[in-house]
């Protein structure tokens, strides 16, 4: 009994910290993904890194150490994008330090500008524009329903190109390979 009780709690420490520390590093396009792990889950992320990485173009970079000195590392401006913990007291004390965890914008690129009109990609002349697949990336989802919100996602049907995640839509944008699109965006 006590072994279970200890296996939930491990599963909903889990969850807390990959949940609470993705840390806005996610608001730029980025091709890594560095993550600290507390040395006790260092094999199952690998794992789960792995099977990730084989999915998507994206390669991930796996730190391990004592929950404790990851922690240090985080205070002192490591650039972990994850922080898989062994405990639930740190990341806790992280988020209080930070106020506020995580948050994005979504920004529209037109022909290389950043636009905030959206109106204007009913333009005739912007024929294809990038999305992060709102069924996957929650990217993706955010800006389905800024265009459901102003009535745009019903007639910009024809012209959506989805990509896996933000990052790919913002090199869609970036490359020229669409004529507008919606990219993480900094305020």
């Amino acid at each position: 009994m006590v072994l279970n009780r200890r296996c939930v709690k491990i599963r909903q420490v889990l969850f807390i910290f990959v949940s609470l520390c993705l840390c806005g590093s996610f608001s730029y396009a980025q091709e890594s993904i560095t993550v600290a792990v507390a040395s006790s889950f260092y094999a199952k992320t690998q794992q789960i890194s792995e099977a990730f990485e084989a999915k998507h173009d994206i390669k991930i970079r796996v730190v391990s150490g004592s929950t404790g000195r990851l922690y240090n590392q985080i205070k002192q401006g490591a650039p972990f994008d994850i922080f898989i913990a062994a405990d639930a007291k740190r990341p806790a004390l992280l988020a209080r330090q930070h106020k506020q965890i995580d948050q994005g914008f979504v920004g529209l690129k037109i022909k290389g500008k950043l636009v905030s009109d959206l109106n204007s990609l009913r333009n005739k002349n912007i024929h294809h524009i990038a999305m992060a697949n709102p069924d996957v990336a929650p990217f993706g989802l955010a800006t389905k329903q800024v265009l459901q919100q102003a009535g745009l996602w019903q007639p910009l049907q024809a012209k959506l190109v989805y990509a896996q995640n933000a990052m790919q839509a913002a090199m869609m944008v970036n490359q020229g390979l669409t004529d507008a699109g919606f990219v993480p965006d900094c305020r």
